[in-house]
């Protein structure tokens, strides 16, 4: 369950509003590594109701409140997650308007390392427990597909959930996926590449980055692939599938 909750520690509830980040159209300077973000505890505004004890093992460790937990990830992921009952999850969210809890949310974990050059978009997701946040990340409008911060603050100025993963994307990834989509972006170009695919493998994709998830044990990986959905499933698609430059499948257990 805990691995589910690190991937997408924000997805339950309804997403009712959807903002483009305001620095989603400037990028960070192409062909440059993407800097990644680290999770900070002496920058942590999560409600633990108390001062944390740590527990460690060797997937993660645990910094433990009287209200709540933070979990860190060998890989250094972060989640947050406050105890049944505890009052924080009851105070009302910090502030009614998304477009401020969207700076909040973004001035917090850009204090961790995030910067605002790569945010291509922020969803308010809603539910019983009040609005979260949800960052995602792109690099120069190509989607980094595993990363994602989210956080929901209540009017105490802490968080009552959250989320993060943000490493860093060497530069030599960045410049494939930089090439790989100028490659697609040309109609004849994008023909002679369908061309190396599966036959079900031939409709619209996009080019994506790809990175380990935070709970790989494995070294590091990422890469810059062309996804699509695969056609012919009881839907008329099927899963979505990913290629390397030379139309290669590329493994999606990440």
């Amino acid at each position: 369950m805990l691995t589910v909750l690190l991937a997408c520690s924000a997805c339950a509830g309804s997403n009712d509003t959807s903002t483009r980040a305001s620095s989603a159209a400037v990028g960070c300077k192409p062909g440059a590594a993407l800097q990644g973000g680290t999770y900070d505890l002496a920058k942590s505004r999560f409600a633990f109701g108390s001062t944390p004890m740590q527990e460690a093992s060797p997937m993660l460790t645990r910094w433990v409140g009287d209200h709540g937990v933070v979990a860190i990830t060998a890989g250094g992921g972060e989640l947050g997650i406050m105890n049944a009952g505890a009052p924080e999850t009851n105070l009302p969210d910090f502030s009614g308007d998304p477009a401020t809890l969207q700076k909040h949310v973004q001035d917090y974990f850009g204090s961790m390392g995030v910067q605002a050059c790569q945010v291509s978009n922020a969803n308010v997701l809603g539910g019983s427990g009040g609005r979260t946040i949800v960052l995602a990340r792109a690099s120069n409008g190509i989607p980094v597909v595993e990363s994602n911060v989210n956080a929901r603050f209540n009017n105490a100025d802490q968080t009552t959930s959250e989320g993060f993963y943000w490493p860093t994307i060497a530069a030599d990834v960045v410049t494939a996926a930089e090439a790989l989509n100028a490659r697609i972006t040309d109609p004849a170009s994008l023909a002679a590449y369908q061309a190396l695919l599966p036959a079900e493998a031939q409709g619209t994709g996009s080019v994506v980055i790809h990175h380990s998830s935070s709970f790989s044990m494995d070294a590091f990986r990422s890469a810059a692939t062309y996804d699509v959905e695969e056609s012919g499933g009881s839907l008329g698609r099927g899963p979505t599938v990913s290629f390397d430059a030379q139309g290669m499948p590329v493994d999606s257990n990440w």
